[in-house]
This record gives C-alpha cells, structure tokens and sequence, in this order.
C-alpha cells in the first residue's frame, strides 16, 4: 500500500472541508443575557481566529522542505484560510447582533507574540494549546446559547478543530523524530497547557461555567485532549499515524 507524503493528505482534506460552506438553517438572534454574557468572549475568540498566520507558514515551508514533505506548506495555507473562515462566521455572528469586533486584546496579543520567534515545532506546540481550548469553549457556548445560528456555528466549529488536532499532531510527529528528550518536552507541553487553562478559565469562566463546565473539569478536559494529540503525535512519530477521521469531540 502506498504511503503517501502527510502534508498532501491534509493539504487534499482541508482543499474538501473549505468547500462545505457553513448552512445556517436560521439566522436568528442570542437570547436575552447572551450579549452580556457571550459578546465580549466570543469577541476574542473571533480576534483569535483571525490571524493571518505568515509566520507559521513561512516556518511550516521551510520545515516541509527540510524534511522531504514541500506540501506541509500548502496545507498549512489552507488550514490557516479554514481559521480565518472560523473568524467570519463569528464575525458575521457578532455584526448580526450589533456587537463590535475587537481590533486587539492582550490575550491574543500574548499568543502571536509567543507564536512569532519559537520555530516550528515549538510554534506548533503552542498552537495545539490554543486548538484545545477551543473545544470545551465552543461546546460551552452552544450549551449557552439560544441562537440556533451560533449553535449551527459551534457545531461546524467542533467538527473542524477535531481535524486540526489530528493535523497537528501529525506536525508534531514529524517534529519529534528530530528531537531528543521527548518525556521532559511532554512534560513541559503540559506544563504549558495547564498555564493556559488558567488565563483562559480567568478570561471566558462564566461561559464555560454558563456551558457545563468547573475550573477543574475544563483542566482535566483540555488536558485529557493533550493526551491524544500527544499519542498521535507519537504515532506520527513512527509514521504509524493515518489521517482518519476521528470520533465525534465530546
């Protein structure tokens, strides 16, 4: 069986998703409480997704090149354009209620600073801490809300980030097999993780409470998703690893 370049898998699965557009049943509006509540949130969370990612995809062409795979840089471009699809929704969301867009906030502001300079593998470590919080975030905002457009949003959202944990913990994989002392980089990634649940908890907490969920069991949940990208990336690592689609996120 041929065993073909991963950044060509994933280049060909995001080239499918971007043409599903997002079908709103309904374009409806939130429920009394919910701009209080959600806007000034989900507010950042669209500013987060709208990056236009020319760092990492100047270093994701360059470690694709180095490493044999020249379509990583391609998929990268086309996941970064899913993100910003992500930020439009929302936007589109947000500019139906009367809610303004944010042009800057000191979160978002942290994470491109901390994206910036870091390499590849450490760019794409951190990246995977901001896909994970994504979904209990977007799972508790569709918990929270009566809007079935932004449900509609959520769930479309949940089914992406799905996919991009799997795509990079492919990057992460191949990141690996170059690397030594994966047990204390590992270690280390959580370490991150954890940091970031509590800036985010301290940032979005009434959502996610609002959504279902505690301060402990939106840690342990973000942590346990840690815990697959990492044996994925394992996985990766020994080019065990395949672009399946995964199991519905919880």
């Amino acid at each position: 069986m041929r065993e073909w370049p991963a950044g060509m898998v994933w280049r060909n699965h995001f080239r499918r998703s971007l043409l599903e557009e997002l079908e709103a049943r309904t374009r409806d509006e939130w429920g009394p409480g919910e701009r209080e509540l959600l806007g000034p949130s989900l507010a950042q969370f669209q500013l987060g997704e709208s990056s236009d990612g020319r760092h990492l995809l100047r270093y994701a062409r360059k470690f694709g090149e180095a490493s044999g795979d020249t379509w990583l840089g391609e998929a990268m471009a086309l996941f970064i354009e899913e993100e910003n699809r992500h930020a439009r929704w929302l936007g589109e969301f947000l500019k139906a209620q009367g809610y303004p867009l944010l042009q800057r906030c000191w979160s978002d502001a942290v994470f491109r600073v901390l994206r910036k300079g870091l390499g590849f593998g450490l760019m794409a470590g951190v990246l995977v801490c901001a896909e994970i919080v994504a979904v209990p975030y977007y799972a508790a905002v569709r918990e929270a809300t009566a809007s079935r457009w932004l449900k509609a949003i959520c769930t479309r959202l949940l089914r992406d980030e799905a996919m991009h944990l799997r795509f990079q913990a492919t990057n992460l994989g191949a990141v690996w097999r170059r690397w030594e002392a994966l047990r204390l980089l590992r270690g280390g990634h959580k370490a991150l993780m954890a940091a970031i649940c509590v800036v985010v908890w301290g940032e979005h907490g009434e959502v996610l409470r609002r959504g279902g969920y505690t301060r402990l069991t939106f840690t342990a949940r973000c942590l346990e998703l840690l815990e697959e990208v990492h044996a994925g990336a394992l996985a990766a690592q020994r080019k065990e690893w395949t672009a399946r689609m995964p199991a519905a996120v919880r």
